[in-house]
Parts: structure tokens; C-alpha cells; sequence
């Protein structure tokens, strides 16, 4: 009887986590000298945005590593994700068109989830 009334216990406990929503916030904090470093590599020129948590990280990998490339300096890129799928645009030349794609296709992981181009903006 004794562990009949503990395990009541426990599962009228446990019921208010199992019902409980789940409630994810992301918050990004920039250091003020490696931000003003970010920006003055891309000179503000990219962008990135989603609507969920695993996109948002997706669209922030991909906007990272395009920044880190020192061949895509001067362009201005736009990277949202949805689903998984990323999404390009901006305006770059058309070298840089082909390498930003190159370059999201290997952090997205694959061809088939990267889609849009750049402008061409001469050159």
C-alpha cells in the first residue's frame, strides 16, 4: 500500500513536466570588438534570418562561413532558411554568385538544399 501512495506521488508530480509547453528562446550576444570586426569584414553587407531555432542556426552557419570568405568580399547577401532549405540573395559578380553557392551547398549539405543566386552587380 505504502508503494502505491509513492508512486501516486511521483506520477502526480511528474504530470505538470509532462503537459508543460516547451518554450525555446535564442538570444545572441556579440562582443562588442569581434562584432565591430564581423561588420567591418562584411561592411554590414550580410544578412540572415529564419523563423525557427534549427533554421536560424542553419541561416547563422551559413552566413558565418560566407563571411569568413575572403572571395565574397564587396558582395551583399541575404541567407534565410526554412524547412532546412537555404535561400541566397544579394548582389555579388558572378564569380562570387557561384562561390557563395559553393560555399552554403558544403555547410547546408548538399546541392539540393541551397537555392536561390546573387545578382550579377558587374564585373
Amino acid at each position: 500500500m505504502k508503494r502505491l501512495h509513492i508512486l501516486a506521488i511521483a506520477a502526480a508530480l511528474a504530470a505538470p513536466a509532462a503537459f508543460a509547453q516547451t518554450y525555446t528562446e535564442r538570444i545572441t550576444v556579440y562582443e562588442a570588438p569581434r562584432y565591430d570586426h564581423f561588420l567591418a569584414d562584411t561592411h554590414g553587407a550580410l544578412h540572415s534570418g529564419a523563423n525557427n531555432l534549427p533554421d536560424m542556426l542553419l541561416a547563422d552557419d551559413v552566413a558565418y562561413a560566407l563571411s569568413r570568405d575572403r572571395k565574397l568580399q564587396g558582395a551583399t547577401v541575404t541567407v534565410s532558411a526554412n524547412n532546412g532549405q537555404v535561400m541566397l540573395s544579394g548582389h555579388a559578380n558572378h564569380d562570387q554568385s557561384l562561390r557563395a553557392q559553393q560555399v552554403a551547398q558544403r555547410v547546408a549539405g548538399g546541392a539540393s538544399k541551397v537555392s536561390g543566386e546573387l545578382a550579377n552587380s558587374g564585373g
